[in-house]
């Protein structure tokens, strides 16, 4: 900022370094007539802020009408008054007067209590009514049944109902307050119970009225289903950390199945565009030139609709940080345990030598170290895993040696010869049990074994004792 503009702020006329010509006789009048000149009064804006702007005047002001907010003097007030007014519902046990200002002389509104403005908006749900002889008329069964039986045990009296129906009238249907409220002698309800019979008997008495009416559709309670939704529910916020960790787990891997499919297919339909010819209806003429050849391919160099874009990756595995890790640890295991097996050979070869073994006990015995090496380390690994953990993660220890290559899991079931198979299949059918599992997992597999070495010890031991009972009915 420069000193001009200072000044210019400040509103102080800079003094000028050349010497002011002191006026003559001629031009006194002027220079008194432009120093008496009055000043424009400025209206909407305040005598700094005009101030401020020096020579540079806007082009147009900004200035509020005054007429605009001038006060309207001229004009007559209103009168209020102070009235009586009342409630005029009919089930209003307390007929009381209240007061109120109203907008009107006492003359216009006259002596006497008016009703409240405020009525129209006092509005309730119509709720159907009925005598005992009513109830006991449309809750009367249709035919005579078991399951008639059944339901009139169960239904309700009319006082009852009469009381659930007056506080439904009450609060307006509010399920909440009228479950809290709810208290008739010794009968406990649940707010199930209360909205089904609500629902019941609002319906029992349309159709009563009519079987057309339209409101019938609208009177359903699903009493079964409300309770499995509210179990559901308190099944769902009641989940552990562990749980729900497990299925963000579940929802990375089928997410990562379906990034799988997706990249399998349009790898899938890239080659089968390139596999396939494309139909072309031009003549070849024109390319069996040398010209036309590079013509044909410059044009497919640039044809940038053959070019395929970079594929997205498959996410990565979230397990795959914690099988790295058990590789490391598995060959730091390994490790050791060579350094303890050539330290031994070096002790054995020092106080005696050993006869040299051929090829193919030098293979056995490093096979047998590696199965050691692993058993070694795969007990080191259970040891990191609480049972829970192992049933989650599905790390089962396998004590038999298993077949390599891929199988079911329930083709490891225990089999017998055909004779005690049928005797072990009837059983099981006199059980009520299938002779497979429909769902053979590991515990269940496992089970199932627990179950048929216990039918084959009870077939073993029927056999002695009809064995011993034969002995003894010849003996005798």
């Amino acid at each position: 900022m420069s000193s001009n503009d200072v000044f210019d702020v400040l509103n102080i006329n800079k003094k000028s370094s050349t010497p002011v010509p002191a006026p003559s006789a001629g031009n006194l009048a002027g220079v008194a007539g432009s120093t008496n000149k009055p000043k424009p009064q400025v209206t909407g804006m305040q005598r700094e802020l005009y101030s401020l702007l020096g020579e540079n005047q806007p082009p147009v002001m900004v200035a509020q009408t005054s007429s605009r907010f001038k006060e309207k003097l001229a004009g007559k007030p209103s009168p209020w008054s102070k009235t009586d007014f009342f409630n005029a519902r009919k089930d209003n046990p307390y007929k009381l007067t209240f007061q109120h200002w109203m907008k009107g002389s006492k003359e216009l509104l006259g002596d006497e209590p008016q009703e409240s403005t405020f009525l129209k908006f006092d509005q309730h749900f119509t709720l159907p009514t009925f005598t005992k002889e009513e109830y006991d008329e449309f809750m009367k069964p249709q035919n005579d049944s078991s399951s008639n039986t059944e339901e009139n045990e169960n239904r309700w009296s009319f006082e009852e109902v009469d009381y659930l129906m007056q506080l439904c009238k009450k609060y307006d249907l509010r399920w909440f307050v009228i479950e809290d409220r709810y208290n008739f002698g010794e009968s406990v309800r649940s707010l199930e119970d209360l909205k089904e019979q609500f629902y019941e008997v609002c319906r029992r008495y349309f159709e009563n009225k009519g079987p057309a009416m339209p409101l019938l559709k609208s009177l359903t309670f699903d009493k079964s289903k409300e309770t499995d939704r509210k179990a559901y529910l308190q099944r769902l916020l009641s989940r552990s950390a562990a749980e729900i960790a497990e299925e963000e787990a579940l929802i990375i891997e089928s997410r990562k199945f379906e990034m799988a499919a997706k990249k399998t297919l349009n790898d899938r339909e890239s080659l089968l565009r390139l596999l396939d010819s494309p139909n072309s209806n031009k003549s070849v003429v024109q390319y069996m030139t040398s010209q036309g050849m590079s013509l044909l391919y410059s044009n497919m160099l640039n044809d940038k609709s053959k070019k395929r874009k970079h594929e997205a990756g498959v996410p990565e595995n979230p397990w795959m940080k914690q099988q790295q890790q058990f590789a490391q640890q598995k060959q730091q295991l390994q490790q050791l345990h060579e350094k303890k097996l050539t330290a031994e050979q070096g002790t054995d070869s020092g106080s005696e030598q050993s006869p040299r073994k051929t090829k193919r006990q030098k293979q056995e015995l490093q096979n047998a170290i590696k199965r050691k090496s692993e058993a070694q380390y795969a007990e080191y690994l259970l040891q990191s895993f609480t049972m829970e953990e192992r049933k989650n993660l599905g790390v089962i220890a396998h004590g038999e040696k298993l077949s390599p290559g891929v199988f079911l899991r329930s083709t490891k079931i225990s089999t017998f010869k055909p004779a005690l198979q049928n005797k072990v299949s009837s059983t099981m059918q006199e059980l009520g049990l299938p002779l497979r599992p429909a769902m053979p997992s590991y515990d269940v597999v496992q089970k199932e074994e627990e179950l048929l070495k216990a039918i084959v010890s009870l077939l073993e031991l029927k056999k002695q004792l009809d064995k011993l009972e034969a002995e003894k009915a010849i003996r005798s």
